[in-house]
């Protein structure tokens, strides 16, 4: 799997040594903001100061931080491990929602339900070893490749939030990631690919089980699944980190939330929605957008991030 650590590192001497820690941003509001705002807060003489122990950062995955469409690449890999699964023989194939995402029939997914989609197909893991999922998950994404951009879905992080986490990062802020996403499946490659631990990332998780098999501890996924998007966000947050964040950044109603808390603590804070603008170089979608896009209109702590007129670079593979 390509890595783009060593990317993040190139990114963060570049910034030093041209004096812009975001060059991937275009010169205007929204990136003086950012700057201003990391600034301020990391200046001990600034009255804004926020003291290392309270700089934490959470960041949306699909959608925020990187690609989401035409579909979830979370989704993508279970539905294909359904499908080998099925081959196996260990599940029908033909039963519903298998035979869906088998199909990646998602008129029928609906009509069936997506939420009771997503238990059923979470369930039909039970008793895989936690081990053989991520690295089930590690091969789907070694070898499968974006239908239009025809790369790893690795490579397709948004290269303005790489240059952002690695600002935070220079400032000595916990950058994590958050995501309703199969949390199994992110932390299988964020170390790798990001430089961000596994137990930085919070998402939909099971609950593992525990088993002595031969006088060996195994853990094997269990068939509750708890889901990790709107309201269940701050929640998970200050249940894992036990920290109100001062900066959020996120692209949908399911980050709304999340975005919320975080800039209505005690701190100056920040919270950025990325707005999918640009059908040229990415794609153009506003579907349940409408509650963080008002909360941007009436909180002056939250910006927008237009992908079209505020990057002049869209993902950390494009050419310069």
């Amino acid at each position: 799997m390509r890595t783009l650590t060593t990317l993040c590192l190139l990114l963060m001497m570049t910034a030093t040594a041209c004096a812009d820690p975001l060059p991937s941003w275009r010169e205007g509001a929204t990136k003086d903001a950012i700057l201003d705002w990391v600034n301020s807060i990391t200046d001990s003489e600034n009255e804004d100061f926020i003291p290392v122990r309270d700089r934490v950062a959470v960041f949306d995955n699909d959608g925020t931080s990187w690609c989401e469409r035409p579909g979830f690449a979370s989704a993508e890999f279970q539905a294909s491990l359904i499908g080998s699964l099925a081959a196996e023989g260990k599940i029908d194939g033909e039963a519903m929602p298998f035979k869906a995402w088998i199909a990646d029939d998602r008129d029928a997914l609906h009509e069936y339900g997506m939420g009771k989609s997503y238990v059923e197909m979470n369930a039909a893991f039970a008793g895989m070893p936690v081990f053989a999922y991520r690295d089930s998950a590690r091969a789907w994404l070694e070898r499968e490749r974006h239908s239009r951009y025809g790369v790893r879905h690795t490579e397709l992080y948004y290269l303005g939030m790489l240059e952002l986490q690695a600002l935070l990062a220079q400032h000595d802020f916990q950058v994590w990631i958050v995501t309703g996403a199969a949390q199994g499946f992110v932390r299988s490659y964020t170390e790798e690919v990001l430089g961000i631990p596994p137990g930085h990332v919070i998402g939909s998780w099971t609950q593992p089980v525990y088993h002595e098999v031969d006088g060996q501890g195994v853990l094997v996924r269990g068939d509750v699944q708890n889901y990790n998007g709107h309201e269940n966000k701050p929640a998970a947050i200050q249940t894992r980190i036990g920290k109100q964040p001062v900066f959020a950044a996120g692209n949908s109603n399911n980050d709304q939330p999340m975005m919320r808390w975080a800039i209505t603590g005690p701190y100056r804070s920040l919270g950025l929605w990325i707005h999918h603008d640009d059908e040229d170089r990415e794609y153009a979608y506003d579907r349940g957008t409408n509650k963080i896009e008002d909360l941007v209109k009436e909180n002056p702590a939250a910006f927008e991030v237009s992908i079209k007129d505020d990057w002049v670079r869209v993902f950390a593979c494009d050419k310069p």
